[in-house]
């Protein structure tokens, strides 16, 4: 599924954001792998290469975003559970942001976005991952 770029999953259930999002991110180099809810992101990451980043949204069907990170931070596969994960998402409220860095996102993007902001985000987290 993934070659030898710089692998980013991004998860949301608005066709128009991963566009956005896809449209920026490949623009710059990433390989991007698109999924519709949280529940398609589960399957792609259990059953091919982790890529190396996961962009989600939080209000998605079948799958939310934070039973997503719930359930990647308490896998066995130690590249799946330190996976870094951007929330990128319209839940901008202080306690919805305190939830998602609790539940261990690596940052929290609010919607409407940037893509030049979310673009340096997704730099910075790489970056932190690799250090």
């Amino acid at each position: 599924m993934f070659t030898g770029k710089v692998k980013i999953l991004a998860a949301d259930d608005d066709r128009i954001v991963r566009r956005i999002v896809v449209a920026k991110l490949t623009g710059l180099g990433y390989e991007v792998v698109e999924a519709e809810d949280g529940r398609e992101a589960l399957d792609i990451l259990e059953g091919s290469v982790v890529p190396d980043l996961l962009i989600t949204d939080s209000l998605m069907p079948r799958m939310g975003g934070l039973e997503l990170v719930r359930s990647l931070r308490k896998s066995e596969n130690s590249a799946v559970a330190s996976l870094p994960i951007i929330m990128l998402t319209s839940r901008q409220g202080e306690r919805d942001v305190i939830e998602g860095l609790e539940t261990g996102l690596d940052d929290y993007v609010t919607k409407p976005f940037s893509p030049d902001e979310l673009a340096a985000r997704v730099r910075m987290a790489l970056w932190r991952a690799r250090r």
